[in-house]
């Protein structure tokens, strides 16, 4: 029999406790019931905030104050990470956030990613250490930190990433949030527990605090030989829509909430489908065409300093769909719209946009953050990711800057020195923390369209 590899993608879903919750560890009726979780914990009778202020000392770990996502599987009566098979025509990267959010119920936004893990098919299920496949089928699964995304986000971005069925019954019957000590003991696999330390050193390296700036390069675009106009008008290719198109997929799992690129055609044309399909405006950038690069190649990097500051700030991204595009969408296709906010909410989520984006003009993220602590409203949402569309050039250019703020040389490397970067149509995202020595990436992984 022909060796076989399944390929399947997961992750590890977390959220930050409740400000009223107890270290006690919580998870559902179905979870407290079943017979594999362990003993159980009793909370407290102190806070662990009053606990730690009597002994005079603080959380020493960004882990305390997290709990994590564990779903358990009734046919193998297992506690695991939710994970499943890629479907046809299907990344690693979009099957996670499909299967974590089958599995679990819970909409989520890709964050760095963990690792991966090899074993024999028929071993599926076992308890304990499974052996490492020689021969015969395996399973090959991808981890990625994912963190939930609101309902308004989720609707927003529902066209580009596609339908999220739930997980039927017999497969996946508890999911269980639980701290990372308690969810060491709940799972079931030595495989799953490794990939939880992973986890925890992505997490002591700043990572649950990470934001992911979306690097994207137009599609391609037709050839500067043929084209009669000007440059600034140079259009994308068929082939070059199809990408940008299937781009789409990959970009909607970090669920992007601002979109900014150059004004030139081949960049505006690459975006726009994605920028319809969310209602997201497209915010210009004069800084990232190739003309304005040639001229000043610095202001190219400032810009993307202060897109940067402005993620890191904790800035808050429009959460609703203008009239103009909505106006724009096809009656006869209805979806889903986020709930529309009121006239006062409308005006005050246009104000904070406006004042950010005129704070990042001047360079002022003291500007930015500020904004961002007064953005309360319901229809605002928090900022995980922003996407840039550039040109070839400009992406040299950007990359020469950000490679000194990789954490790792390894990772400088990955930001490639040579021209043309990153093929057309494709995409990198970089996920950056900030520190006492200014923002640092921790993480970058590539994304390129699956056409087909």
């Amino acid at each position: 029999m022909a060796r076989q590899t399944v390929e399947a993608a997961g992750g590890i879903i977390y959220r930050r406790r409740h400000s009223s919750e107890t270290s006690a560890e919580t998870y559902d009726d179905k979870a407290r019931n079943t017979k594999s979780e362990g003993p159980k914990m009793q909370p407290p009778s102190q806070s662990p905030e009053e606990i730690l202020s009597r002994h005079g000392s603080k959380p020493r770990s960004p882990l305390d104050d997290i709990e994590l996502c564990v779903v358990h599987r009734p046919k193998y009566d297992d506690w695991s990470w939710p994970k499943g098979k890629l479907e046809p025509n299907e990344s690693h990267r979009h099957a996670a956030v499909r299967e974590m959010g089958e599995e679990t119920g819970v909409a989520v936004a890709l964050g760095p990613r963990l690792g991966e893990i090899e074993y024999p098919l028929n071993a599926e299920g076992d308890k304990g250490k499974r052996a490492k496949a020689k021969n015969g089928s395996t399973k090959h699964v991808v981890y990625w930190m994912a963190q939930p995304i609101g309902e308004e986000t989720t609707m927003m971005r529902s066209a580009a990433l596609g339908p999220v069925a739930p997980a039927d019954a017999g497969e996946i019957d508890s999911t269980a949030w639980v701290g990372v000590q308690r969810a060491r003991r709940l799972l079931s696999h030595a495989q799953d527990r490794d990939m939880l330390d992973l986890f925890v050193d992505r997490a002591e390296e700043g990572a649950l605090r990470s934001r992911a700036l979306l690097i994207v390069r137009h599609g391609r675009a037709e050839a500067r030989k043929q084209w009669k106009g000007s440059d600034a008008e140079r259009p994308i290719t068929p082939k070059g829509a199809a990408a940008a198109y299937a781009l789409n997929r990959e970009l909607a799992c970090y669920a992007p909430m601002r979109l900014v690129t150059s004004p030139w055609v081949r960049c505006l044309e690459t975006i726009e489908v994605f920028s319809w399909q969310t209602g997201l405006p497209m915010m210009t950038a004069d800084e990232l065409t190739e003309d304005a690069f040639a001229e000043n190649p610095q202001a190219a990097c400032e810009r993307i300093d202060a897109e940067i500051n402005r993620l890191l700030s904790g800035a808050y991204g429009a959460q609703f769909v203008t009239a103009r595009h909505r106006a724009a969408q096809p009656q006869a296709t209805p979806r889903p719209q986020p709930p529309q906010p009121s006239a006062s909410a409308q005006q005050l989520i246009t104000s904070q946009i406006t004042a950010a984006d005129s704070a990042i003009r001047l360079g002022d993220a003291t500007s930015c953050a500020t904004i961002s602590s007064t953005a309360a409203s319901p229809n605002a949402a928090l900022q995980l990711a922003t996407a840039i569309c550039m040109h070839r050039p400009v992406i040299g250019g950007v990359f020469d800057h950000l490679r000194a703020m990789c954490a790792s040389q390894s990772l400088s490397k990955q930001l490639i020195a040579s021209s043309p970067y990153m093929p057309t149509g494709n995409a990198v995202a970089l996920f950056i923390v900030e520190t006492a020595d200014g923002p640092r990436i921790i993480d970058i992984q590539r994304m390129a369209p699956l056409v087909y």
